[in-house]
């Protein structure tokens, strides 16, 4: 059995944009870096050289604690899938058109002078992916 999750006793680096933009674990990026097909279930994310900061953990990150800088790059691709699906949720004002599908991952960061390299694209495995079209809040009708 592994550690319960909220022991972060072992966690080294929380790599996030913190929070000063009051939004959480949240950062604009450019329109250049997204390529989005939603009927096809295609989409890349693809980032170079975004600043962020390392908390260590999650538990200072979430406290806003000391941070070192960092900058991270990754370029996520999500395949083409084939089982879409929908989704209405009146209660919780949301709605939205999904197709099912995989994606891979391979990223990079530096820190302090010391850098961090995923394996390549084709060793990352995903659970679940999803690319798709949502509404909610005011756009929910």
């Amino acid at each position: 059995m592994g550690p319960e999750a909220s022991d972060f006793s072992n966690q080294v680096h929380d790599f996030d944009p913190g929070l000063d933009n009051g939004l959480f674990w949240t950062v604009p990026v450019g329109a250049n870096s997204v390529f989005v097909n939603p009927g096809s279930g295609r989409a890349s994310l693809v980032v170079k050289n975004l600043e962020m900061e390392d908390y260590f953990n999650v538990v200072n990150a979430l406290q806003d604690g000391s941070n070192n800088p960092v900058t991270v790059s990754f370029d996520v691709q999500w395949a083409p899938g084939v089982k879409h699906f929908k989704v209405r949720d009146a209660g919780t004002g949301m709605a939205g058109h999904f197709i099912m599908n995989s994606a891979t991952m391979v990223w990079s960061a530096e820190s302090n002078g010391v850098a961090f390299q995923s394996g390549p694209a084709n060793t990352s495995a995903s659970v679940s992916g999803q690319v798709g079209h949502e509404r909610n809040g005011v756009f929910f009708q």
